[in-house]
């Protein structure tokens, strides 16, 4: 009982926070989120893990170094979490306004070939907001998004994610959903940089083995649909600019070569900017078997 009722006042939290920043101008909103950002790394909040994260990918760098590029990432996933405000009101008009998008033909050439298209990022600069981008702009494109404990933020979370004109596909039925997006020719996006268990493909990301989840290797190997990198950084208050490849595997790539491109493309991306990539996750967190 006690958890169900930190569920509800976590949901209401949340609603009334996101109905107050609903009303706020952007910069205004931007700001809000640098805040709550800086809040949550004074408070620790999962601090430990983002240094010990950076230490690893960055071992050369100064302690003072690694603070505070822990609290510039902490500052933009303030305003990644107050942007979700945003999403359902984006309109197609507007969009120029806060975002520099190169490649979209990309996605034309995917819905063209008819086998829809395997859209592959990770959580660095604002992934929500340009997939919520994408379908303003008309595409049909669908999320493969992974459960929240908490069920009421998660629905309330789907439903932001619909009002935007994205299709849900919950991880748990990844297989089926992902297979019949493709079938109907949608753009299915998939995150591959969270720590996928003993059964991930482990492929080196910041020069150490990292499980990662094989999704996008599988259904480009068994549906033959293309494979488009998608990158998305911030480059000023809430502006973004993202921008989609087409990525090619050569002759014979099994599921641990593609993965290992595709990981190594998001790194490239990460070393960029790096306070804009997801350091609270324990990426590292399973270790590949011994040989």
């Amino acid at each position: 009982m006690p958890h169900r009722i930190s569920h509800h006042i976590q949901y209401f939290a949340v609603r009334g926070l996101f109905g107050l920043l609903g009303l706020m101008p952007r910069r205004a909103r931007g700001a809000v989120g640098i805040s709550l950002g800086r809040l949550g790394y004074w408070l620790g909040i999962r601090k430990g893990v983002v240094l010990q994260n950076l230490s690893r990918a960055f071992p050369t760098l100064p302690e003072a170094g690694k603070r505070t590029l822990a609290r510039r990432c902490f500052e933009h996933f303030g305003t990644v979490a107050t942007s979700l405000a945003t999403s359902t009101s984006v309109v197609r008009e507007d969009i120029g306004d806060w975002l520099y998008f190169d490649g979209a033909e990309e996605l034309d050439k995917a819905v063209a070939g008819g086998k829809g298209g395997i859209v592959v990022s990770g959580h660095l600069g604002n992934w929500e907001i340009i997939g919520a981008a994408c379908a303003r702009l008309g595409y049909p494109v669908s999320f493969v998004v992974t459960t929240q404990r908490n069920k009421l933020v998660q629905e309330w979370l789907d439903n932001v994610r619909r009002k935007a004109g994205v299709e849900i596909i919950p991880r748990k039925q990844a297989i089926k959903g992902v297979l019949s997006a493709l079938q109907r020719n949608r753009l299915v996006a998939i995150l591959i940089d969270q720590d996928a268990h003993e059964e991930g493909v482990f492929v080196p990301f910041f020069g150490q083995l990292s499980s990662t989840p094989r999704g996008p290797a599988v259904f480009h190997l068994r549906t033959g649909s293309p494979v488009i990198f998608m990158s998305s950084v911030r480059i000023d208050g809430e502006k973004y600019r993202g921008k989609l490849e087409s990525i090619d595997f050569e002759d014979g790539a099994d599921q641990e070569q593609i993965m290992a491109a595709l990981t190594a493309k998001l790194e490239s991306y990460v070393r960029q900017a790096p306070e804009q990539w997801f350091w609270m996750h324990k990426r590292w967190k399973t270790s590949p078997p011994a040989s």
